[in-house]
């Protein structure tokens, strides 16, 4: 019994364990390439970070606990090496964040007994790669 129990709280904290990814995708009638990242997580209190997304390079899990990964500066630093690595230059960057309380009533923005006590955030950057060409710049 203690070993299924084990194995189901084990499976639950990945199912909310917040997600880092990066999606890219070829726009070929204007030969450019559009790219998103994102990062979620969720928060005790609203400010405690409990699980988030791993926006590391070297990241061994796709999670991280107790650590804040959901900022911009993480997001753009991982977008940007992208970028360089692609040998390309970004354009049209665009960002989104949201939060939202767990226990939130659909349509109404009071939420439930107890309020912040569950939190969720997201944010996402966006933008179009295009190739360098050379004798561009000069």
């Amino acid at each position: 019994m203690r070993k299924k129990t084990g194995i189901a709280v084990a499976l639950a904290a990945m199912c909310l364990a917040g997600c880092f990814s990066l999606e890219r995708a070829r726009i070929r009638s204007i030969d450019k390439e559009h790219v998103l990242v994102s990062n979620y997580g969720w928060y005790l209190f609203h400010f405690i970070p409990i699980a988030c997304g791993n926006a590391s390079l070297d990241a061994w899990t796709p999670w991280v606990l107790f650590r804040d990964d959901v900022t911009l500066d993480k997001i753009q630093g991982r977008f940007m090496l992208h970028t360089r690595g692609q040998g390309c230059t970004a354009e049209d960057l665009k960002y989104e964040t949201r939060e939202s309380v767990m226990l939130e009533i659909p349509g109404l923005n009071t939420p439930l007994p107890i309020p912040y006590l569950l939190t969720y955030r997201e944010i996402q950057l966006s933008g179009t790669l295009s190739k360098e060409r050379k004798g561009d710049g000069e």
